[in-house]
């Protein structure tokens, strides 16, 4: 964990927490597997008797107390469950981070808070690949799409931590608003289709969820199904052979830059 994100987690706590110190809140970190032992974590920041931490991660690890069978589909959380969900390093490892929020969403109870931080600069860190950055106009539209309301959002592009790398953390607050029921409809119907597109392959049976809901034809088609539901296998097959890990592709020749020569941003 960057010391950086651990600073931005300190300030949501004291900021936003400090009224809840004794209530038993619930809180799940997203992602919180201890690369090396003796790493710091944001348990570390969050350790609260009164609180019940549990760590969530796709594999066993040190600091995982809930090992989720799908990295989009967190059946093991269920909805509405967790008052503070945090967050922090872990969308840029995320292939399809919009449904890492989506679930977020999900799982955060009404009112229920989320601290997400991840970096909106510095250098290639697989783990074990490392996809995005993020800048200032990322998280209010996750907020939007995930129908989250944006507390605070920012990006610390001054170089505030001289010694070390910049990451420029981009770091949001967001709140689980009340909805009604369309609302809530509209949001869990949006969820089952962001799930069902990060599969490899989509079968007619796994539409069922949606065939019955007013709009389902209208997440098949954003999806890129058939207005029928029946998958377009090929298509699909052919996107994931042309979207392979970096590592399964022959490596550049050494020195040499695959987006070719870099614009200087200066030296802030």
């Amino acid at each position: 964990m960057h010391d950086s994100a651990l600073d931005k987690l300190r300030t949501f706590r004291r900021a936003y927490l400090a009224p809840y110190e004794s209530a038993a809140l619930s809180v799940l970190d997203v992602g919180s597997a201890v690369a090396h032992p003796g790493h710091d974590s944001n348990r570390t920041v969050m350790e609260n008797p009164a609180w019940t931490l549990r760590g969530l991660d796709i594999e066993a690890g040190i600091n995982v107390d809930v090992i989720v069978a799908e990295p989009y589909d967190w059946r093991e959380v269920p909805t509405g469950s967790v008052d503070i969900v945090t967050c922090s390093q872990v969308f840029e490892h995320a292939e399809y981070f919009w449904i890492t929020m989506l679930e977020i969403g999900r799982v955060l109870k009404t009112n229920g808070v989320a601290f997400i931080n991840a970096p909106g600069s510095g250098p290639l860190h697989r783990y074990p690949v490392d996809c995005w950055r993020f800048y200032d106009d990322a998280f209010p539209a996750l907020a939007r799409y995930a129908g989250l309301s944006l507390v605070e959002s920012q990006v610390q592009w001054a170089p505030a931590y001289r010694k070390g790398l910049q990451w420029r953390d981009a770091t949001a607050i967001m709140q689980r608003p009340v909805r009604d029921a369309e609302t809530e409809r509209q949001v869990a119907l949006r969820t089952a289709g962001a799930k069902l597109s990060a599969r490899p392959l989509v079968t007619p049976a796994d539409l069922a969820v949606l065939a019955d809901e007013p709009g389902g034809r209208d997440v098949r088609r954003r999806i890129g199904l058939g207005a029928a539901g029946f998958p377009r296998a090929a298509r699909v097959a052919q996107h994931r052979a042309d979207h392979q890990p970096s590592a399964a592709r022959p490596a550049p020749l050494k020195g040499a830059s695959v987006s070719g020569p870099r614009r200087q941003r200066g030296t802030a």
